[in-house]
């Protein structure tokens, strides 16, 4: 039987998720504070995705434990996300920017659960990728460690959940019936952040190079 392994979170997380004060310098943050609601939308959609993905798949005990921590870890994302949010400067309503990501997620659970499980995976794998470029080494947000400390949680607890997704995707068959979905998503996912492209500029990302990375499917993600 497939194991996979998982962080745990302390109780005191699951419930509050209080930050020191956030020392970067107002461009920065400003710029940090038009992507956090992006990058966060997706963390409750993808807990209730990843509940229903685990009530379907009863027959497969240790697949459905790994999915309802994976649940309670996006939960813990969301209000990681928030009280970033919270500690930054205050954007007006980003509406449009918003509604597109919520639809994005929302079609990600059209066909079947295996379709729903590796289009996760393609996103969260965009996710991470996102995640690596604001955090470079020598960057505005690798040098104020409660950013980096909560961001670098979530990427490597993200890589995790793109590792287990890929492997339920791909256990009853190959990927090339997947293919196509995770593409589209993909693609999906980059124009919507390149909505946001000035805010990744400020915070030293090449919007032209992270649109390619993230509009492109990797050739081995979907390789069992």
């Amino acid at each position: 039987m497939k194991k996979w392994c998982f962080i745990t979170h302390t109780q005191k997380e699951l419930n509050e998720c209080v930050l020191p004060p956030i020392t970067l310098a107002d461009d920065h943050a400003v710029a940090l504070a038009r992507l956090v609601p992006v990058l966060g939308c997706g963390e409750e959609a993808a807990a209730l995705a990843f509940d229903g993905l685990a009530e379907n798949c009863r027959e497969n005990p240790a697949a459905q434990i790994a999915l309802n921590l994976i649940a309670a870890e996006e939960r813990i994302h969301e209000r990681m996300m928030q009280s970033l949010s919270a500690g930054l400067p205050h954007i007006a309503e980003q509406g449009d920017i918003l509604r597109r990501a919520q639809r994005l997620h929302i079609q990600l659970g059209v066909g079947s659960a295996r379709h729903h499980l590796a289009k996760i995976a393609a996103l969260d794998a965009a996710v991470c990728t996102v995640l690596s470029r604001l955090l470079r080494r020598n960057g505005p947000l690798a040098g104020d460690p409660v950013v980096y400390h909560l961001l670098s949680r979530i990427r490597r607890d993200e890589a995790r959940h793109v590792a287990l997704s890929r492997s339920l995707a791909l256990a009853t068959g190959n990927a090339a019936d997947l293919r196509d979905d995770c593409a589209a998503a993909r693609r999906a996912l980059a124009d919507i952040l390149m909505l946001e492209a000035g805010a990744f500029e400020t915070l030293g990302v090449d919007p032209a190079v992270l649109e390619s990375d993230i509009g492109t499917l990797p050739n081995g993600l979907l390789i069992g």
